[in-house]
């Protein structure tokens, strides 16, 4: 635990500092991640059996939030086609001397690094280069200001589950996927995560309800992360990533619930614009 604290009290400031400068330092921020994530799952991947062309995998997980940084939300989709074919085409091609056994299976964790990874590892950049969030009406500061308080309630949803959950948690949660986790940690994460409505006068962006909302979603989604993550572990028989920050493991183990709150937030962003537009027209 001493450990574990001491890692956190220089990287959640760093990466909210990141955060908060938006532009190129959070895109480098991303592809740190992205890149380093990717390498920790084709690592895990490879000693779980597969043959997935690392390389090629890696390499679309970055293109992904180098497009978006460059060229924003304009035709993804040209991008997500030529980036399922290529990883297909790669299987097809290293078949051709390996034999086809488990084709199907190295061709998708191929692409598992660019969407576990790539579109879910660059969530941040996807709520700055919306230009239309929330009817266009997001500014600079106030693009900061909502990626910190994601990075926030993330953190403080982590602390408190594990927190309550140490203390208090007998129940197990999801004994199948993840023993250590209980129904108490659950639920002391998913008010954790609340927390920062305290600071509801700086989104002025949002009303309190709607950070409210924003809030429940980030939190479950952060928590969902965590799961995912365990039950890949588990998948590929390992109980962490390759160690990157002690006392947490490896960019998966740490950022795995960001990994699903910062898109949840992207989304319940987008559908409240959308909502609002509804509104305005009826």
């Amino acid at each position: 635990m001493p450990r574990r604290a001491a890692s956190a009290s220089v990287f959640v400031p760093a990466v909210g500092a990141l955060l908060w400068l938006g532009g190129w330092y959070l895109f480098a921020l991303v592809v740190l991640v992205v890149a380093r994530g990717s390498w920790e799952w084709f690592r895990l991947a490879a000693n779980a059996g597969y043959r997935a062309a690392a390389g090629v995998g890696s390499a679309l997980a970055v293109g992904w939030c180098v497009w978006l940084q460059l060229f924003g939300l304009t035709h993804v989709a040209l991008f997500v086609t030529g980036a399922v074919m290529a990883a297909f085409a790669v299987a097809l091609a290293r078949a051709l001397t390996r034999g086809v056994e488990s084709f199907t299976a190295n061709a998708l964790v191929s692409l598992g690094a660019l969407f576990y990874l790539g579109l879910l590892g660059s969530g941040p950049l996807l709520i700055s280069a919306d230009d239309g969030l929330l009817g266009g009406s997001v500014g600079d500061s106030d693009l900061a200001r909502l990626l910190l308080v994601v990075l926030l309630s993330v953190w403080l949803a982590d602390t408190a589950a594990y927190g309550c959950g140490s203390l208090w948690g007998k129940a197990r949660l999801v004994p199948t996927i993840s023993p250590g986790k209980t129904r108490v940690g659950f639920a002391g994460g998913l008010v954790g995560g609340l927390l920062p409505l305290v600071f509801c006068h700086w989104i002025s962006v949002l009303s309190f309800g709607e950070l409210l909302g924003m809030l429940v979603i980030v939190s479950l989604a952060g928590q969902l992360g965590d799961m995912v993550e365990s039950a890949i572990k588990r998948d590929f028989g390992v109980k962490d990533a390759p160690l990157l920050i002690p006392g947490h493991g490896g960019v998966l183990d740490r950022f795995d619930s960001l990994l699903f709150a910062f898109p949840a937030a992207y989304l319940y962003l987008s559908a409240l614009g959308l909502l609002r537009d509804l509104a305005w027209v009826f």
